[in-house]
C-alpha cells in the first residue's frame, strides 16, 4: 500500500486554469441564453421583418386571385353558361331576337 504524502495538493496552476475554464464555460452559457429583447434589435431587422410580412399577405392575396382566374379561365373554356354571362357583361351581346333596354343613370351619378 502507497503511503500518502501530507504534501499530495492539486498545484496552483492546475487550479488556476481549472477556475478559467469554468468560468470562460459559466460566461458562454450566460450569453447563449440571453432572451433576445435585452439586447438592442438592429431597427433594420425590424423593418425587414415587417416587409416580410406585408409581403406574405400580399402573396395570400395573389395566390388567391390567380386561382379565381385559372377558375374562370376554365369555366370560359368548359362551360357555354360562363361564355355567355361573359359575351353579355363584357361586350354587351344579345341573341338576335331580345329586346335590350338600356337605362340611363341619374343625373350628376357617373358610372364606372
Amino acid at each position: 500500500m502507497p503511503s500518502v504524502l501530507a504534501d499530495m495538493h492539486v498545484p496552483p496552476a492546475v487550479r488556476r486554469w481549472g477556475t478559467r475554464l469554468g468560468l470562460a464555460i459559466v460566461v458562454a452559457m450566460v450569453i447563449g441564453y440571453l432572451p433576445g429583447q435585452v439586447l438592442q434589435r438592429d431597427p433594420r431587422t425590424v423593418t425587414l421583418e415587417r416587409q416580410l410580412g406585408e409581403l406574405e399577405t400580399e402573396e395570400g392575396v395573389l395566390t388567391g386571385d390567380n386561382a379565381e382566374l385559372l377558375r374562370a379561365i376554365e369555366a370560359l373554356r368548359s362551360d357555354v353558361g360562363a361564355i355567355e354571362a361573359r359575351a353579355r357583361a363584357d361586350l354587351g351581346m344579345a341573341y338576335p331576337d331580345e329586346l335590350v333596354l338600356r337605362i340611363a343613370p341619374p343625373a350628376g351619378q357617373v358610372t364606372p
